[in-house]
């Protein structure tokens, strides 16, 4: 018996790949656009890292800048403007909070080496034959300077631009001398 290409069996067939084939397609659809959306996503992660890792970094920078200068005299509070981009305007603005002296403790004079020229300063007596060390008192052994440790903070807050934020500390030890320790 000879089958015709008209028949039943024939006929119920035909749409059926048309149907899996648009199946398989609406799946590869949806697949490439969820590996589209969880690249856009890595992506703005990436971004916000940078933004904060540069907001760190330019708080870092506004500290140096800060004690780099003799910043004890008058400790106040100022704002930094840096460029990171180097496209001449600031990118971030940093907030340096007023540093902070947080102890002081006299300097020993056995303590400082006479062959350094800023211990040379911190000597007692200035005479020849005076070693400058003093035996009684309450500043036995003492020397004109104190050893300052200082803490020195900035913030970063860019929450208009790029909403990255970032605060850093820093501890400055600062030798002064014995009359000016921590105001």
């Amino acid at each position: 018996m000879k089958r015709s290409s008209g028949s039943p069996l024939r006929r119920r067939q035909t749409g059926v790949t048309l149907v899996v084939t648009l199946v398989f397609m609406v799946l590869f659809l949806l697949i490439a656009v969820a590996l589209v959306n969880s690249g856009l996503i890595n992506v703005k992660v990436a971004a916000n890292q940078q933004h904060t890792a540069e907001a760190r970094d330019v708080a870092q920078q506004s500290i140096e800048q800060v004690i780099s200068d003799d910043f004890t005299k008058a400790p106040a509070a100022i704002s930094v403007a840096v460029d990171v981009s180097g496209d001449g305007k600031a990118d971030y603005v940093a907030q340096v909070a007023t540093p902070e002296c947080v102890a002081s403790k006299p300097i020993k004079n056995v303590e400082l080496d006479l062959k350094d020229p800023d211990d040379v300063s911190c000597m007692i007596g200035s005479g020849v034959q005076n070693t400058g060390i003093v035996t009684a008192g309450n500043n036995a052994g003492n020397s004109l300077c104190n050893a300052t440790q200082w803490d020195v903070s900035a913030t970063v807050d860019d929450s208009a631009g790029t909403g990255a934020v970032a605060t850093v500390h820093q501890g400055v030890a600062v030798r002064m001398p014995t009359g000016s320790a921590c105001p």
